[in-house]
């Protein structure tokens, strides 16, 4: 939350009884009715790839993050594995 917030970053964060599915940089969960919807992507969130039309962003820190559509992502190592975290949205 700190970081997002020293980078001005809107954030959606994920409840906890729901589970989330994501493709291709598009984050989705299943609704009461058992469809697919988009959401925002939740903070916090882990994923192993990011699309390939992602891009190197630097942010005002003056450090590198990838940025998918309006979503940033930082690279994290959880036990020793390279992942991408959600960070935040940029503001519209």
């Amino acid at each position: 939350y700190t970081l997002a917030n020293q980078l001005g970053l809107v954030q959606s964060f994920a409840a906890a009884d729901g589970s989330y599915y994501y493709q291709d940089g598009v984050f989705y969960m299943m609704d009461a009715k058992g469809e697919y919807k988009v959401i925002v992507p939740p903070a916090g969130a882990l994923v192993e790839t990011l699309p390939e039309d992602y891009d190197v962003v630097t942010l005002s820190d003056g450090k590198e993050y990838y940025q998918v559509d309006n979503t940033i992502f930082q690279l994290k190592i959880e036990d020793g594995k390279p992942y991408f975290e959600v960070l935040g949205q940029l503001y519209s």
